[in-house]
């Protein structure tokens, strides 16, 4: 049973109802996620412009251009790889972004409104439904070779 005033839980604050938000204005909790072999970083954010609201952060590097010292079996996907990253901004939903960041690494970022408190379940179910809705694009950067995040590891 939680207090009537509520309980501390990590970086999280639970109220009588087991709803949760962040327990200090100045450190919003983030956490990680793997799914299809890329790690996704969850980040929760106050956002100035809402009362009592947040946002939920997600970025990631999806993947890394094919380099041209690849074997001779993958050299021509690094064009079709380029071609697809030039289409994507206007492939994906609004509130995304998705680019080449100067290491050759595709990078996606985006935010989802929170409304706090919220409950554990919503917060997962919202964790969720970004993956599930990745998820056909991934496929779409796996079939133009933007398959190996290299685990953040760059080759200069």
């Amino acid at each position: 049973m939680i207090p009537e005033q509520g309980m501390s839980l990590g970086p999280f604050t639970v109220d009588r109802h087991g709803q949760v938000q962040p327990a200090s204005p100045e450190r919003f909790p983030a956490f990680s996620v793997r799914w299809r072999r890329r790690l996704l970083k969850a980040r929760l954010v106050h956002r100035q412009d809402e009362h009592d609201g947040g946002g939920l952060e997600f970025t990631s590097q999806l993947g890394r251009i094919p380099s041209t010292a690849a074997p001779p079996d993958r050299a021509g996907q690094r064009d079709g790889a380029l071609k697809l990253l030039r289409q994507l901004p206007s492939l994906v939903p609004k509130g995304w972004a998705m680019h080449l960041s100067p290491d050759h690494s595709v990078v996606f970022a985006t935010t989802s409104p929170v409304h706090f408190p919220i409950s554990a379940v919503a917060l997962i179910s919202l964790v969720a439904e970004q993956l599930l809705a990745l998820s056909p694009y991934l496929d779409v950067l796996d079939e133009a070779g933007i398959d190996d995040p290299g685990l953040g590891i760059v080759n200069t």
